[in-house]
């Protein structure tokens, strides 16, 4: 698959993902996950702490990108079902020496996710995200277009960095974390809604000039905005 095929396959999905976060139905079955006692506690987005917690220790699993066999406990090899029902390929991870399998269905649907609660940045942040706006808090997807992607959030009219894949308090509002602690060497940062398309770079790093440097005299924002509009 080329760039523009992936990038094309990358935005159809976040697309469809922001969409589905503006229906009422979805919503209100993502609702319905939450404990109570979860929900009494989050008010306005003041106290996402305990939905945080809740969403990461108690109901997500992590996929690792490297499966050990439970069987051999040995690294399993891994292959993308180009048969998959829809363009989120399914990885099927292999057993060599005992021949066992373990499937990791990547679904672009939100009641999906919710159903198998498993997976990596991409499915947390899209089932969190539908999560968050069912409590009528505003929450849109970001991607980093290197290798993370997560939520933000908008709590007293600013939008606000939310990663449920972290721990609490970096989960919340330090949009610096991953250019500080993972290394990150930003050339776009972008958040998605149904509707819309923007660079969010500049919030994300304190290394802007640098960044601009990487980006080069061409700004691609008006050609992902075009690419997004048409998916």
């Amino acid at each position: 698959m080329n760039q523009f095929s992936s990038q094309a396959n990358t935005f159809r999905l976040y697309k469809r993902i922001s969409e589905q976060y503006n229906d009422q139905s979805i919503l209100g079955s993502v609702k319905q996950l939450v404990p109570e006692k979860v929900l009494n506690l989050t008010h306005n987005g003041q106290s996402l702490k305990p939905l945080l917690h809740w969403f990461k220790y108690d109901f997500m699993k992590w996929m690792p990108k490297e499966v050990q066999c439970t069987l051999c406990n040995r690294p399993m090899r891994v292959q993308l079902d180009d048969n998959s029902a829809t363009f989120r390929k399914t990885e099927i991870h292999m057993c060599d020496v005992c021949g066992s399998t373990q499937i990791f269905p990547r679904y672009d649907k939100i009641l999906r996710i919710a159903e198998t609660r498993i997976g990596r940045c991409s499915e947390w942040s899209m089932l969190f995200g539908a999560i968050v706006n069912s409590l009528s808090i505003q929450t849109r997807l970001v991607h980093d277009y290197l290798d993370h992607c997560w939520n933000e959030s908008l709590v007293n009219k600013k939008w606000v960095h939310i990663d449920s894949t972290l721990d609490y308090p970096i989960s919340f509002d330090h949009p610096y974390y991953y250019e500080q602690n993972w290394g990150k060497k930003y050339e776009y940062v972008l958040a998605f809604s149904a509707n819309s398309i923007e660079d969010v770079t500049t919030r994300y790093t304190q290394q802007w000039l640098i960044v601009q440097n990487r980006r080069g005299k061409k700004d691609k924002l008006d050609e992902f905005k075009e690419l997004y509009y048409r998916t």
